[in-house]
C-alpha cells in the first residue's frame, strides 16, 4: 500500500475539516456553509463513509488532500507532508506512475486494433466484414491505412487475448475496451467492425464500433476515458492534417465511412465530426491547421438547433463557415460512390454558412405567403443577431430585408434588439421556442438521470431491490455506465441478502465513475425517501418521466425529419414517417 492510501486510511475528514469549520449532521453525512465562498445556506458536503467532500455551490470538491490544497494554497506534496505528520506516518520515496498508467492505455488499445486487424484480414470469423467493406468500396489498402477491423461476436474474446498477454481487467476497463462484470469484465466490442480513433499525433485513443447488420444503435464509441475524449476528437486528422494545411481548408462530415471513402477518392483535407454538433474542443483543433471550414452533413443543419449552436462557436472563434450541398438525402459515402467528381464538384461549390440558411428557409416556407414569410424572418433574425462579424451581419441583413420584402430599418432595429438582450424571450420567434423547447427538455432529462442515479445509490435499509429497466432509458453514455455495474451489484447482495454498501460498491470502479457516484451519493434527499415505500414510489415515477422524455425527443425529431421530407417533395418518406408519429404518440399517451 503507498503512502496515499495509507494516509486516507488513517485520516478522518470529518475530523480535518472541524478543524477549520464546525459540521453539523445531516442524515449520513454532515454539511456546513462552504469555507470556499460566501454562502447563507449550507450547501458543503462532507461524507464520513466516502472521505470526500463536495460544495453544491461553488462545485469544489474532493478527499482530505484536495481540502488541504484549497484551504491552505498548497501543492499535492505539501498537503501529502502535512497529512503524514498528522496521521504519524513516515513517507517513503514516491514515483509518478501516473504517465505510465495513461501509456498502458495507449499499449491496450494498439494490442487490441492488432487483433480486430487481424480478425478481419486473416480470420474466417471476419469474412462477412470484409465482404461488406469491400461491397461499401473499400479498397484493401485503405482497409490497411485506416486500420480498420472487426470485434468478433464473442462476449470475452478480446478480453482472453488480451489478458494473455499481460494486461490487467482494471487497464482493459479503464481504456474502454471492456466493461466490467462479475466475473472481471466482457467486450464493449461486439459483432462490429471497429474503426481505430488515433488523433493528431498518431496516438490511438480508441475506437469506434459499427454493426455489420441493420441494427440499434448503429455506432458504439469508447466511453470517456483518460486518453479519450470525444468531444476534442476529429477523425482522420491523423492523415488529413497535411492536406488541410495546404489546401488551407478542411471538409467535415459526420461518419467515419463518409471521410475514408473521400479520402480514398482523393479527398484527402477531410475529416469526421462523429456528429452533426460541432464542440469547443473541436473547433480548437481545426483552427491549428486552418480558418476555413466546409460542413458536409446530409442534414438541413438549420433545423437542428444544437447544430446551431456549434456553427455559433465557430463563428465566434473566427472560422469562416460554408456548407457542401449534397442531393437530396444522400451522404458524403453515397455520393463518392456514386461519382467522386460529383463529390469534388459539391465541395467546390460550397455556399457561405448564412447564405445556406437564407436557401434553407425558402425551400421550407412559401416565400409568396406573408405568414411563412414572418416565420422565416423569425427563424433567422436570432441567428443574425449571433453574426460575430460587423460588416459580415451588415450585409446579411441587407440580403434578409431583400429577401423578405421588408423595411430595412425595421429589420436592423430587431436584431439589434436581439444583440442587446440574447437571453430575453422575443415574443413570435419561432426558432427561438423551438429551441428553448428543447434546451428545457435536455436539461430536465440530465437532471432526472442524475437524480434516478442518487435514488438507486440510497436505497432505504430493509430494501431488497434489484432495478430491471433497461440502461436504454439513460441517454448519457457515463449513467448507463454506472446503472449497469450498480444492477450487477445489486443483483450479487440481493442473492446474498446482504445490505448495500457505497465502499464496496465503488471498489472495482474506474475513477471517473467513481467522481460522479461520490457526487450523486452526497446528494441530500428528502428525509421521507428513507422509507422504501415512498422511496419505491419516487423511482417509479421518475423512471417513468425518463420513458416519456425518450418519447418526446424521439417526437421532437421525427417532426423536423417530417418536415425536411415534405420540403424535398419526398412524400413516400413523409407517410412512413407520419406512422411512426403517430404511433410513438399512441405509446406515450399509454404511459
Amino acid at each position: 500500500m503507498d503512502d496515499v492510501e495509507l494516509i486516507k486510511q488513517k485520516i478522518n475528514i470529518v475530523d480535518l475539516i472541524s478543524e477549520y469549520i464546525p459540521l453539523k449532521k445531516a442524515g449520513v453525512n454532515f454539511k456546513a456553509p462552504c469555507p470556499f465562498h460566501q454562502e447563507k445556506t449550507p450547501s458543503f458536503v462532507v461524507s464520513p463513509e466516502r472521505q470526500i467532500f463536495k460544495c453544491f455551490g461553488c462545485q469544489k470538491s474532493g478527499d482530505a488532500f484536495t481540502f488541504l490544497m484549497e484551504k491552505e494554497g498548497l501543492d499535492f506534496k505539501e498537503a501529502l507532508e502535512m497529512l503524514a505528520k498528522k496521521t504519524g506516518i513516515v513517507l517513503q520515496k514516491r514515483t509518478d506512475d501516473k504517465k505510465d498508467f495513461k501509456d498502458r492505455l495507449f499499449e491496450v488499445n494498439l494490442k487490441a486494433q492488432e487483433f480486430f486487424h487481424y480478425i478481419l484480414t486473416k480470420h474466417n470469423l471476419g469474412k462477412n466484414a470484409l465482404e461488406y467493406l469491400q461491397k461499401r468500396g473499400l479498397t484493401k489498402e485503405t482497409i490497411e491505412e485506416f486500420g480498420i477491423g472487426y470485434a468478433p461476436n464473442s462476449w470475452e474474446s478480446l478480453t482472453k487475448f488480451l489478458l494473455k498477454r499481460g494486461f490487467t481487467v482494471g487497464e482493459i476497463i479503464a481504456s474502454g475496451l471492456g466493461v466490467a462484470s462479475k466475473s472481471g469484465c466482457y467486450d464493449r466490442f461486439r459483432g462490429r467492425i471497429t474503426f481505430p480513433l488515433i488523433d493528431g499525433k498518431e496516438k490511438l485513443r480508441g475506437f469506434s464500433g459499427r454493426v455489420l447488420y441493420a441494427a440499434e444503435p448503429k455506432y458504439i464509441n469508447t466511453p470517456q476515458t483518460p486518453v479519450f475524449d470525444k468531444s476534442s476528437y476529429l477523425f482522420g486528422l491523423n492523415l488529413a492534417k497535411g492536406e488541410i494545411r495546404n489546401k488551407k481548408e478542411a471538409v467535415l462530415v459526420e461518419g467515419e465511412m463518409d471521410m475514408i471513402l473521400s479520402f480514398q477518392a482523393g479527398i484527402k483535407n477531410i475529416i469526421a465530426s462523429k456528429g452533426t454538433a460541432l464542440t469547443e474542443g473541436q473547433i480548437e483543433l481545426v483552427k491549428k491547421y486552418t480558418e476555413n471550414i466546409l460542413l458536409g452533413f446530409d442534414m438541413d443543419l438549420a433545423g437542428d438547433s444544437a447544430c446551431r449552436r456549434g456553427i455559433e462557436m465557430a463563428d465566434k472563434a473566427g472560422l469562416d463557415i460554408k456548407v457542401v450541398q449534397l442531393d437530396q438525402g444522400k451522404d458524403a459515402a453515397e455520393v463518392v460512390r456514386e461519382d467522386p467528381k460529383l463529390w469534388q464538384k459539391a465541395i467546390s461549390e460550397a455556399v457561405p454558412i448564412y447564405d445556406y440558411y437564407l436557401v434553407s428557409a425558402s425551400k421550407r416556407y412559401d416565400i409568396k405567403s406573408s405568414a411563412d414569410l414572418k416565420k422565416i424572418g423569425e427563424e433567422l433574425i436570432p441567428v443574425w443577431a449571433k453574426i460575430s462579424d460587423d460588416l459580415v451581419r451588415e450585409l446579411y441583413i441587407q440580403k434578409l430585408t431583400a429577401f423578405l420584402k421588408t423595411d430595412e430599418g425595421i429589420l436592423r432595429n430587431a436584431v439589434e434588439k436581439m444583440r442587446k438582450n440574447p437571453e430575453k424571450s422575443y415574443t413570435g420567434l419561432l426558432q427561438k421556442t423551438s429551441q428553448d423547447n428543447i434546451v428545457s427538455l435536455k436539461s430536465r432529462r440530465e437532471l432526472l438521470e442524475e437524480y434516478l442515479i442518487a435514488l438507486l445509490l440510497h436505497p432505504p435499509a430493509e430494501a431488497n431491490f434489484v432495478p430491471n429497466f433497461p440502461e436504454t432509458i439513460f441517454l448519457a453514455e457515463i449513467w448507463r455506465q454506472i446503472y449497469v455495474l450498480l444492477v450487477l451489484y445489486l443483483d450479487s447482495i440481493s442473492f446474498k441478502s446482504r445490505a448495500f454498501d457505497i465502499n464496496e460498491f465503488v471498489l472495482n470502479l474506474p475513477k471517473e465513475l467513481t467522481r460522479e457516484v461520490d457526487r450523486l451519493y452526497l446528494m441530500e434527499l428528502d428525509r421521507k425517501l428513507l422509507d422504501e415505500k415512498p422511496w419505491k414510489k419516487e423511482l417509479d415515477e421518475v423512471v417513468s418521466e425518463l420513458k416519456k422524455a425518450l418519447i418526446k425527443a424521439s417526437l421532437e425529431k421525427l417532426s423536423l425529419e417530417i418536415k425536411n421530407a415534405q420540403a424535398f417533395d419526398k412524400m413516400e418518406m413523409v407517410e412512413n414517417l407520419n406512422k411512426r408519429f403517430r404511433d410513438l404518440s399512441v405509446k406515450l399517451k399509454n404511459l
